[in-house]
């Protein structure tokens, strides 16, 4: 006896699989001033006081287009289909009881399959980053209302634990006036 719609849906949950495993698949990549608006949705569900404009000017100063005093960077984590799904920025410095640090801040990470493989992917490349400008220590900034946009699995932090990084230290944040 043969159920044809029994092999459809089998077919189709198939297919819907393989698109999962596809939308896990990152590239990393710097990103550009040229396609800085592309992270923007990203940027604004973390950060949504942010317009594109400060964003895109924030980009700016850090992908080179504007002068830096140290490398500077933001990276993303792009799926096969092009949508980003993670970044961070990164500027590297020098502390008094570390030699050169990378500093990752505005950690962002989101995957609608697996969130987890978007942010294990930019953990991934903190370390290459490190490595490529002597960074002997990654601090990670991850702010207190951006870090998960959607709580799930693990968590950015458990990954940043997995992969080695632990709390070393705590960060303050008080907003000026406008003078």
């Amino acid at each position: 006896m043969s159920f044809p719609r029994i092999r459809h849906v089998t077919s189709v949950f198939r297919q819907i699989e393989a698109e999962d495993v596809m939308l896990r698949d990152y590239e990393i990549r710097s990103l550009s001033r040229n396609n800085a608006a592309k992270a923007y949705p990203l940027v604004q569900a973390a950060c949504p006081e942010v317009s594109l404009d400060a964003w895109i000017n924030y980009a700016a100063r850090l992908t080179g287009s504007m002068p830096s005093a140290s490398a500077a960077g933001i990276v993303v984590a792009e799926c096969a289909r092009g949508y980003i799904h993670g970044l961070f920025s990164y500027t590297v410095r020098f502390i008094l009881n570390h030699q050169a640090v990378l500093t990752v801040e505005n950690f962002i990470a989101v995957d609608f399959g697996d969130r987890d493989a978007a942010t294990k992917a930019l953990i991934a490349d903190m370390d290459r980053l490190a490595r490529d400008h002597g960074c002997s220590t990654i601090h990670t900034h991850i702010p207190n209302d951006g870090a998960i946009l959607y709580p799930g699995k693990s968590g950015t932090q458990n990954c940043l634990r997995a992969a080695g990084h632990e709390i070393g230290s705590i960060n303050f944040c008080k907003a000026l006036d406008d003078n």
